[in-house]
């Protein structure tokens, strides 16, 4: 099983950056910031490498450059275009005007953009953007898939496109299709992966909800259960949907892509990206999600978005590049953080990682000054009705309110001595 994993990302002048060098592990990554930071700018960044005819989506200057190291197929390479390769005539108006080599380094095969498709052999990672909603689409029955090349092909130009949600993918025809393949001889690797993927689904959703495949009816519609009522692939909330849709985006890619005796997905490896991984999970479903997707692609490398502490929490030791709201000032150098935020609350992982610069509720610091103030002042029915004030918005077990009410039982007693 041979290796296929991006190491860096190398962008100068690109978007808000003045100069970028971020470097990932091969496993997981979660890519964690400010809002505005550039996490989204650092996935579109890595898919121009992989397809130059959408520059659009992005802004450059005349001496922009950009490039990724990747080990594929256990070899060194680098892939990308130098300074002054693009003209810039305004906004989504950028074109190569002449192809310049990414700047060279020792032991790494050097190669320009415009030979990636040939020189990768057709490789190219999964991009998924934050639109994952199913949309209602009658199946009229199995329908052929594409070649190998011509696959390939589709992943490789639509790289870009797909974090914007402009190459929309058909997962419902894509369960029929295997629905009518599981008792074919030839497709061993096909009925391997679905066995795996339904074996699995139930290890990926929230505690106790039992998601599961049911069956495909006559009228070719999918049928899935959630805490045991059985629905159509439709009708699943918006967290299922997504996570449905991931997984068979995933699943659709790996044996797309790869030739026969290749596919099977526990033994897959390459890169998935994907934009803002939590939209719309519940965060119980967050602080599972990365395990079950480890599951069921075991030598995956993900390079995901985020702004969910819980799914930060989820992740191990050196997992999670923290990202600071830089605006393009400097140099940027990022790489995962040797630390593991699982020990790590809520309220610190929004101030210290996402940037949040004031998680205070100002109604509970008013009526915490309020009955502070009734303590200054003596004052036992002043502090009694603020008590009664934090108690309507305070959590039962919020340690200041302990502390006033037994303030206030002391002062009682005090007053009655």
């Amino acid at each position: 099983m041979s290796s296929n994993y991006i190491e860096k990302l190398h962008l100068k002048n690109f978007r808000q950056f003045k100069s970028l060098d971020a470097e990932f592990n091969k496993g997981f990554n979660f890519i964690a910031g400010p809002n505005g930071c550039g996490k989204t700018s650092i996935l579109t960044g890595i898919s121009h490498c992989f397809n130059w005819d959408a520059l659009n989506y992005s802004r450059f200057q005349e001496d922009s450059e950009f490039w990724i190291d990747l080990t594929h197929s256990d070899n060194k390479k680098r892939i990308g275009i130098g300074a002054n390769s693009i003209s810039n005539d305004g906004y989504r108006k950028q074109a190569i005007k002449q192809w310049h080599n990414p700047t060279q380094e020792n032991g790494r095969s050097n190669i320009i953009l415009f030979d990636a498709p040939k020189e990768l052999g057709g490789y190219c990672p999964l991009f998924i953007g934050a639109e994952r909603s199913i949309k209602y689409q009658q199946i009229n029955g199995m329908t052929r898939e594409n070649p190998l090349e011509q696959q390939r092909q589709k992943y490789a130009s639509s790289s870009t496109r797909s974090l914007y949600g402009e190459s929309p993918r058909n997962i419902k025809q894509w369960l029929v299709n295997r629905y009518f393949m599981m008792d074919k001889e030839w497709a061993k690797e096909e009925r391997d992966n679905w066995n795996h993927m339904i074996g699995q689904l139930p290890t990926l959703a929230p505690f106790n909800s039992n998601f599961s495949y049911i069956r495909t009816g006559k009228d070719l519609e999918p049928i899935f259960s959630i805490y045991g009522e059985e629905c159509y692939m439709e009708e699943l909330s918006a967290g299922f949907q997504a996570v449905l849709s991931i997984i068979v985006d995933i699943f659709e890619w790996i044996e797309g892509t790869r030739n026969e005796g290749e596919r099977l997905a526990v033994n897959a490896t390459g890169t998935v990206l994907i934009d803002e991984l939590d939209l719309h999970l519940h965060p119980e479903w967050q602080f599972t999600l990365r395990s079950g997707l480890s599951n069921l692609f075991p030598n995956m490398q993900f390079i995901v978005t985020t702004h969910s502490p819980h799914l930060l929490s989820s992740a191990l030791e050196g997992e999670v590049i923290i990202m600071e709201r830089d605006y393009g000032q400097g140099d940027l150098k990022l790489k995962p953080t040797s630390k593991r935020l699982s020990g790590w609350n809520t309220d610190q992982i929004l101030t210290d990682v996402m940037g949040v610069v004031s998680l205070e509720n100002k109604d509970y610091a008013r009526l915490i000054a309020t009955a502070f103030d009734k303590i200054q002042e003596n004052s036992l029915d002043g502090l009694k009705e603020a008590i009664k004030n934090l108690s309507a918005v305070a959590h039962p077990n919020d340690s200041i309110l302990t502390v006033l009410t037994t303030r206030y039982a002391s002062m009682l007693a005090t007053s009655n001595d």
